[in-house]
Parts: C-alpha cells; sequence; structure tokens
C-alpha cells in the first residue's frame, strides 16, 4: 500500500525527522527531505538510495514555506504524505520578557507560522487520500518555563490539526499529529556526553522507566502516515511512557511479565468483527476467560464499544478486567486497552469519560512493570478499521504510547472511492 507513495519530510537530515524518513524509506515510500541543512540533506538522501531528493530550505521565510508543498511534488513526480517535523525549542535560559525579539519571532515563525503556511498550501498538491502529519509536543499541554513561546507554539499545533481535520474531510485529505516527549535524539545524547543532561534522572520521571528514541516517534508517524492511520484524523497522539504525568507510584504494579510470545485475547468482540485466529488472536465473551487464555501480549476489551450503561457499570467492568488481566500470564510487554463508542446521552458520556480517565490511572499505576493501559474511543463504522487501529495500539509501534484516550474515527476522509 505504501510502495512508491511521496512525502515530504521537513526537517528530516536528523534526530526525529531522520528517524523519520529512514522508516518511511524502509516502508516504499520515496522521501523529499526538507532541511536548512542543505549539505546534510544531500547526505542523507544519499544514505537513503535512489529515488529520493534533497531540498534546501529555511522555513522561517514564509513565501518558502508556502512554495515548499510544490516544490516538493515537482521533485518528485506527485505528494501523497506531507510530515510538518522541522522545529526548534529555546535554550537560551531567559524569561520571556527578557528574550530577544528576533528569538521569539523567528521560534514562532518555524513551529508553527511555517506549518501553517505548509498546510495551506497542501491542497494544491494533495489526492484524496492523502495525508498530513504534524509533530506537536507534550509541552503543548504543559507549560515550559524559560523556553520561550515553544509550548505555546505546540498548542498552536493541537489546534491547528484538529480544525484543518474537519476543513479538509471534504477534500479526502486527513490530518493528525504526533506529540512527542523527552526523545533520546543525537542533540540529547550529546548534551548528556557533556555532562548537561542526566539521562538517568530523566528515565527515572518517565512512569514507563526509559526515555522515547527517534524510532519510537518515527513508528507513531509511519502509522499515522498510512492509509490504515487515516482513522486517527484530527487527533494528536501523544508518544512518551506517559512522562507528562511524572514518575509512576511505586508497589502498585502487578508483577513483570514473561519474555517470549503469546497471544491477542479480543474481549467481547463486536457482531461482524473478524478475527484472524491463525495470527494468535482469541475471542473472550466475558472476563473470566481471561486467565485461561495466556500466555497474553495484548488484551483489547469491546465491551463498552456499544455504552448503554452507566458510569459505576463501566468503571467496576474495567477493574474487573485489570484485576483479571493482573493475575493473568502477560508477555512482559503486555498490554491492555478499553475501546469505547461515543457517548450518545449524559449519562453514557459521563460513563465514556470516566472509563478513560480509569485507563489513564491504572496505566500510571502499571507503568513501572512495563505494562501499558489506553483507552480508544471509537466513532467510525468500518470494524476492519477499528481493529486496524486497535492492533496498532497494543502492537510494537505503539511501544511508548500509554495513558491516552486516542480518538479515532471523527473526521470522515476518503473511502477510497477517486
Amino acid at each position: 500500500m505504501s510502495k512508491n507513495r511521496r512525502v515530504l519530510v521537513t526537517g528530516g537530515a536528523a534526530g526525529i525527522g531522520w528517524a523519520i524518513c529512514r522508516a518511511l524509506a524502509a516502508r516504499g515510500y520515496r522521501i523529499a527531505l526538507a532541511d536548512i541543512d542543505a549539505a546534510a540533506a544531500r547526505a542523507g538522501v544519499k544514505e537513503l538510495g535512489d529515488g529520493h531528493v534533497a531540498l534546501s530550505v529555511d522555513l522561517t521565510d514564509r513565501a518558502s514555506a508556502l512554495a515548499l508543498p510544490q516544490l516538493a511534488a515537482e521533485a518528485l513526480g506527485g505528494l501523497d504524505v506531507i510530515v510538518n517535523n522541522a522545529g526548534m525549542t529555546d535554550t537560551s535560559g531567559k524569561s520571556l520578557t527578557e528574550l530577544p525579539v528576533s528569538s521569539f519571532d523567528r521560534l514562532i515563525a518555524l513551529n508553527l507560522s511555517a506549518v501553517e503556511a505548509i498546510c495551506s498550501a497542501a491542497p494544491r498538491v494533495l489526492r484524496p487520500g492523502s495525508t498530513i502529519v504534524n509533530l506537536a509536543s507534550g509541552a503543548a499541554w504543559r507549560p515550559l518555563a524559560l523556553r520561550g513561546p515553544y509550548s505555546a507554539t505546540k498548542a498552536g499545533i493541537v489546534a491547528l490539526t484538529e480544525t484543518l481535520a474537519k476543513e479538509y474531510a471534504s477534500r479526502g485529505i486527513a490530518v493528525s499529529a504526533i506529540a512527542p516527549g523527552y526523545t533520546l535524539t543525537p542533540l540529547v545524547q550529546s548534551l548528556a556526553d557533556e555532562g548537561l543532561v542526566d539521562l538517568e534522572k530523566v528515565a527515572a520521571g518517565v512512569p514507563l522507566g526509559r526515555i522515547a528514541l527517534p524510532e519510537d516517534i518515527a513508528a507513531a508517524v509511519v502509522f499515522s502516515a498510512s492509509q490504515e492511520g487515516r482513522v486517527l484524523s484530527g487527533e494528536t497522539l501523544g508518544v512518551d511512557g506517559l512522562g507528562l504525568f511524572g514518575p509512576a507510584p511505586q508497589g502498585a504494579a502487578p508483577a513483570a511479565g514473561i519474555a517470549g510470545s503469546g497471544r491477542l485475547a479480543i474481549l467481547s468482540p463486536p457482531d461482524g468483527l473478524e478475527l484472524d485466529g491463525a495470527g494468535g488472536m482469541v475471542a473472550l465473551p466475558d472476563p473470566a476467560g481471561i486467565a485461561a487464555a495466556g500466555p497474553l501480549n495484548a488484551l483489547i476489551d469491546f465491551t463498552a464499544l456499544a455504552p448503554e450503561t452507566g458510569a459505576p457499570q463501566v468503571l467496576s467492568r474495567i477493574r474487573e478486567v485489570a484485576i483479571r488481566a493482573a493475575r493473568a500470564e502477560r508477555r512482559h510487554d503486555f498490554s491492555l486497552l478499553f475501546v469505547f463508542g461515543p457517548g450518545k446521552s449524559a449519562e453514557s458520556s459521563a460513563a465514556v469519560a470516566a472509563g478513560g480517565m480509569l485507563a489513564k490511572t491504572l496505566a500510571l499505576e502499571w507503568a513501572p512493570s512495563g505494562i501499558r493501559v489506553n483507552a480508544l474511543e471509537w466513532h467510525g463504522t468500518k470494524l476492519p478499521d477499528l481493529l486496524t487501529v486497535c492492533r496498532f495500539l497494543v502492537g510494537e509501534g505503539a511501544a511508548m504510547i500509554t495513558g491516552q484516550v486516542v480518538r479515532a474515527g471523527l473526521a470522515k476522509t476518503w473511502d477510497g472511492a477517486a
């Protein structure tokens, strides 16, 4: 599906951008690698191999940002995906009122204005079935002092993504975002080597116990950029190991799981959902079967896909599933996903919101054992799409995604028709 798809990646010559380029190229995408460092862009394209192109651009110049999608489309013979990765932060240590106006303006120009410009120009070259993926940050929900307007620009990216997903849906263009947390880029590693960053201390503040790698971010981008990932249009997916919430409490997690392979258990699958039994999937009608289904790679609970009960019943069900999963034989990287449908009444809306927060709470408590817990709020109609996004969220590509309520199927985009 991805072979010969063409993608523009901004800021693609280093760090997260370079990991994104490598991951997309490995899946058959042809890359237009855009970067302010022309030499690094050319070197990256040379390493990626034939079929890719390097573009030198300073995205703080709005005219250059506006022209970039057309330039990339001409270089590749068309464009299917845009990844707005380029960005910067301020490390001067100055407060907002002390920061030079040139530094303040440049950060906004690159992090937000350039993304707005590229997105506004994108519909002129993107066809129905195309995707835009923006890079936000966990800082979109958490103000960072002494970083200039960094958090403000990333909050803008989240809002821009949600709004454009609705606006571009009629054009068949999906728009989603990825929000990395603290990520071990070569720059961060160099700061650690110089004694300026304590990586052990940083990792101790991440509930899952490790810092995200550029490859973790790239895996989320690859899924979001794919045809299957279009159901995430309008959503910003955090990839931070729950780092936004700080250290996890000790002593609350069940015992760590075992090494080796396991099964994917599907609890209360909806009628019409086709499961691949040969792929290690097993359907369970009720939580009592969890113990006998192990060892488990993951467990997906569809009980609340059509929420007809109130919050007390939903919360009790989540707790029951959690208790049985904690006692079951699990793999060391076990993942638990609770799936909810949209609340259609005040009571069911309260149940969905409460259930999502209980899943987040469970994720924080269980993170020290390496267990991931997420909730999915499904607004779509196609069961195969639902199963695909569920399998992504419990799979290896979502290894640093936990403690989130992911909303999917919100924006009706393109169903495959030309």
